[in-house]
């Protein structure tokens, strides 16, 4: 055998001895990873459940588990205790947090661009006006930013401050206290609209909205994706992939419009869910992630415009009484996302 002959069958060897380590990459393993809303399942986490229905979570080494919520104060406190990584809540109840008790968490993506919130009424009530709540009992569930905003809402609609009576209970019951009489109004997402409508005319009674809180000029920053400081410094690479995929889903699922999709896979998780309310909320929902600065360019999903949270923060300061001024840096990172303007 040539010299030739012999190194040739030596690399051939050596090749040989390496395949078992050269063989098929083995799928890295998964991190759990939770993620808290800040309300009951419904279709306006479509982009979610699109993104770990499409497996864009999977994809991205993370096994997300998702769990309802109990309102934007409740979710902050939750993810601030570390039951989960991110959580969904209003700007106003981390704001709030932030000031007055400190709480290590902060917003890395915006979600809604402007505030959702809305006061809903009997359609037989002889309620017109914000300022005829005066006197009224309203449903609300504990940790809810309605009642957080409230001094906002009263100061925007003229209604006498400090004049409505709260009763407090689980966020799925206030609507049936509204629909039987048991309060005179429910504080609630626009994008909920369709399915507590659809709720009361079952029992023969409808609803309206009384007053959507953007209408009374609420331009503000609303609703965000939040997460603790430790885990922004600590695992920034974690949530950069969370936010990937979730945008993703939130791209197929809002932006390009395949809601009965994406409604689908909530019901997958969430068979109770009213497949039409859940539409309905989807579709208003797009409206608020894809508002006219993200379709015109402007801003990128999820980007933070500092001087409108800058005037968030004044807003909410100012109205709440918060024990100090939230420097801005300490509310939001635009770090973490694929896209920036």
């Amino acid at each position: 055998m040539t010299r030739a002959a012999r190194i040739a069958l030596t690399l051939l060897v050596l090749v040989f001895v390496a395949l078992p380590t050269l063989g098929p990459a083995q799928p890295k393993p998964l991190r759990p990873w939770t993620l808290i809303l800040d309300f009951v399942p419904t279709g306006e986490y479509v982009p979610h459940y699109t993104a770990l229905e499409k497996g864009w979570y999977r994809d991205e080494g993370l096994d997300v588990k998702i769990l309802r919520g109990q309102g934007s104060g409740d979710t902050v406190k939750r993810i601030a205790a570390g039951q989960g990584e991110v959580g969904i809540a209003d700007m106003s109840a981390l704001i709030a947090a932030r000031a007055n008790t400190d709480v290590k968490v902060k917003a890395i993506a915006l979600w809604y661009r402007r505030p959702p919130h809305g006061v809903f009424v009997r359609t037989d009530s002889p309620i017109k006006t914000p300022k005829d709540l005066e006197g009224k009992k309203l449903a609300i569930s504990p940790g809810n930013s309605h009642q957080i905003l409230w001094p906002v809402f009263e100061k925007l609609s003229g209604l006498k401050p400090g004049s409505v009576t709260w009763v407090t209970m689980d966020a799925a019951s206030m609507p049936p206290s509204l629909i039987r009489g048991a309060t005179d109004a429910v504080p609630f997402f626009v994008v909920h609209e369709a399915r507590i409508r659809k709720i009361a005319r079952q029992q023969n009674v409808d609803l309206r909205l009384l007053s959507a809180w953007a209408d009374l000029g609420l331009d503000l920053s609303s609703t965000s994706l939040v997460a603790r400081e430790d885990t922004i410094a600590r695992d920034p690479d974690g949530l950069k992939a969370f936010l990937r995929a979730t945008l993703k889903g939130a791209d197929h699922a809002f932006r390009n419009k395949h809601f009965d999709e994406g409604v689908g896979y909530v019901l997958k998780h969430h068979p109770e869910v009213d497949p039409d309310g859940a539409l309905g909320a989807a579709q208003v929902a797009s409206r608020f992630v894809y508002a006219e600065e993200v379709t015109s360019g402007k801003a990128a999903v999820g980007q933070f415009e500092p001087a409108r949270l800058e005037k968030t923060r004044d807003l909410y300061t100012q109205y709440l009484e918060l024990k100090r001024k939230v420097p801005l840096e300490e509310l939001y990172t635009n770090d973490l996302l694929p896209d920036k303007k």
